[in-house]
């Protein structure tokens, strides 16, 4: 009960933050409003911004674990923070400290959703939605990609999966047997799922034959 009743407080504490910040936003306080988030993160995780981005995402997810297991609600209070640090570096025009954390954000709300760590009442989903809006401008790391790739196919978005796909093949970051496996899973899939999906099944196919068309251009670079 004294963890529970912990976590409630912490995550409304946290809230009160992320409100407060925005506030000083609003008023063109940037930096007070990074002060202020970095400093609940020091005081309640014991983690400051700066060694959140430079740690591993395994490192982090293993700082942020109790007994062996991540904390779902320190995974969501991180990674809430790392995306409000980064949207105000972004009204900074520091996008070289923006987009990190954009993507380290993007990448804590995918893990949250993959292993069924969502918090009631953050919204995680519509945080996705808007880290990959704020990324739409910037080319993502190979790491980010393989995050964002089965979450496009885990959600039904077929041609935006296939498009991370070729990408991850053409910075070398997949094996052909892992596209070839998305494939597979797609060719399994009733036409009218493929087509809600942004693919026909004609066009599934040319995709599968011109990913094995790169695979052999990268074997033979």
């Amino acid at each position: 009960m004294f963890e529970r009743d912990y976590l409630i407080r912490l995550l409304a504490q946290a809230g009160l933050v992320l409100g407060k910040a925005m506030g000083l936003k609003e008023q063109r306080k940037q930096q007070e409003a990074l002060d202020v988030l970095d400093e609940f993160l020091g005081r309640e995780l014991r983690l400051r911004s700066r060694l959140a981005i430079g740690l591993s995402d395994e490192d982090l997810l293993s700082m942020l674990s109790v007994t062996g297991s991540p904390n779902a609600e320190s995974v969501a209070i991180v990674a809430a923070f790392l995306q409000r640090e980064a949207d105000l570096f972004a009204d900074l025009g520091r996008e070289e400290d923006s987009v990190p954390r954009y993507e380290k954000a993007l990448r804590l709300h995918l893990y949250a959703l993959r292993n069924g760590m969502e918090v009631e009442g953050w919204n995680t989903r519509g945080s996705i939605d808007e880290l990959l809006t704020a990324l739409s401008a910037y080319e993502m790391d190979a790491l980010t990609k393989k995050a964002i790739w089965p979450w496009h196919e885990s959600e039904g978005r077929f041609a935006d999966a296939e498009n991370v796909l070729y990408e991850l093949g053409e910075d070398e970051a997949v094996g052909a047997e892992e596209g070839d496996a998305f494939y597979a899973r797609l060719s399994e899939l009733d036409d009218t799922a493929l087509e809600e999906g942004g693919l026909s099944r004609e066009e599934m196919e040319e995709g599968r034959k011109q990913w094995s068309a790169l695979m052999k251009e990268n074997e033979l670079a």
